[in-house]
């Protein structure tokens, strides 16, 4: 028997399509009561990792831009000597377009989103059209730039079995913005979700292991801020 009032459960029952429910139902065993509270919970859930994508995010995008600009100046993004690929370089120009004047650094820093941030941390691509048309490599960015965004990265490779260089930072900072974009866009978590590319799925718990794992790349404290303020460990806890 459902815990909510009966106009509650067809409000909710008209607002959600049948297809998006049929994965709660699936999930319940066929038990249209228990779908529509694991559908409640994964929506609290999602606020709660939302709550802590938001610090994660900020954090992010400081420590990487802070490097950026000690290495190329404040005005790093302006600086030919830094490789930026046509991939970077068109998810720049948008967020430049979308500071209000004055425009200024940390404006910029704020627009650019967190797929912009993950993409310096990959192997880099193409810049320009033939016959000037070069490849950036991205090991430029992260050996004596990036890697130092991430203090604690190479303990947290090591705690992991892993060896720290930017395959394993691009690693884990891909799967925290996949977990940022499937909540951001109100995707079910309730049976995990793919990873792009990967035949593999990953589940809540997992997911908020690697929140964790960013967190303790850059900057313990932040970890144990996380780690000691976080619902989402509660929220797990509690499915239905």
């Amino acid at each position: 028997m459902s815990l909510l009032p009966a106009h509650h459960v067809a409000a909710l029952d008209r607002s959600i399509t049948p297809t998006r429910m049929s994965t709660y139902l699936a999930e319940a065993g066929g038990d249209a009561d228990r779908a529509r509270e694991l559908y409640l919970w994964d929506r609290e859930l999602a606020v709660a990792f939302l709550a802590d994508l938001a610090i994660l995010e900020v954090a992010l995008r400081n420590a990487m831009s802070a490097q950026l600009e000690a290495k190329w100046g404040p005005a790093w993004y302006e600086n030919l000597d830094m490789p930026l690929d046509d991939r970077s370089m068109t998810t720049l120009s948008a967020a430049w377009k979308r500071v209000n004047k004055p425009k200024t650094a940390g404006k910029l820093v704020a627009q650019c989103m967190f797929g912009f941030w993950r993409g310096l941390l990959d192997k880099g691509d193409y810049a320009g059209k033939p016959p000037r048309r070069v490849r950036c490599d991205y090991e430029v960015l992260w050996r004596g730039v990036l890697d130092k965004a991430f203090p604690g990265g190479r303990a947290q490779a090591k705690a992991d079995g892993q060896r720290w260089n930017r395959e394993y930072a691009l690693a884990v900072v891909t799967r925290v913005n996949e977990l940022r974009n499937r909540v951001a866009h109100h995707e079910p978590l309730v049976r995990g979700f793919p990873l792009s590319g990967q035949a593999m799925r990953m589940s809540a718990h997992d997911a908020h292991l690697d929140t964790l794992r960013l967190a303790a790349m850059l900057d313990r404290d932040l970890h144990s801020f996380l780690l000691s303020r976080s619902h989402v460990p509660a929220m797990l806890r509690s499915r239905p």
